[in-house]
């Protein structure tokens, strides 16, 4: 084979190497909503204006959470006892939607509404839980073993400040 026809041939099966690379491969991993909260912590004082808690959704399909806002009677005790805000006499916040959709790539402000300014300092959990549930399930080869469900949930802590706590 003469040098010429040796480099036509490499250049051909460049080529197709190249072709075949650029062409859109199948994706073979499995497509998720991954929820980001830039902030675990959020102070709210009287007299200045609340900071931002952001929902950001970093994953390549729609994510679809449920939002759940409950008073947090017994900080930094355990067990916590938590009561749900449509059950609590006089709530000083109130934090909107209580369901959210995500798609993928978007950012979203929570809205945090102050009501009534607290006696004392209040603490309040905001619990972000995906409406999907990633389901495990044991090959045949493990018999006939339940499969394993996983919920996840993401929190948020929201220190509402009283005016008498403030300098």
């Amino acid at each position: 084979m003469s040098p010429n026809a040796l480099l036509q041939r490499i250049a051909r099966s460049a080529a197709f190497l190249l072709f075949a690379l650029a062409l859109p491969w199948p994706h073979c991993g499995l497509a998720a909503g991954i929820l980001h909260l830039p902030r675990a912590e959020l102070r709210l004082e009287s007299g200045k204006t609340p900071g931002e808690l952001l929902a950001e959704n970093r994953g390549d399909s729609p994510l679809y959470l449920d939002v759940e806002q409950q008073l947090l009677l017994n900080p930094g005790s355990m067990p916590e006892v938590l009561v749900p805000v449509g059950e609590t006499e006089q709530p000083g916040l109130l934090v909107t939607p209580n369901r959210l959709v995500l798609a993928p790539g978007q950012k979203y402000r929570m809205n945090l509404r102050i009501l009534t300014p607290p006696a004392r300092t209040q603490v309040w959990r905001i619990t972000f839980r995906p409406r999907e549930r990633v389901i495990l399930e044991p090959g045949e080869a493990h018999g006939s073993a339940a499969p394993l469900i996983i919920n996840m949930a993401y929190g948020v802590l929201i220190y509402q400040i009283a005016e008498s706590a403030q300098p």
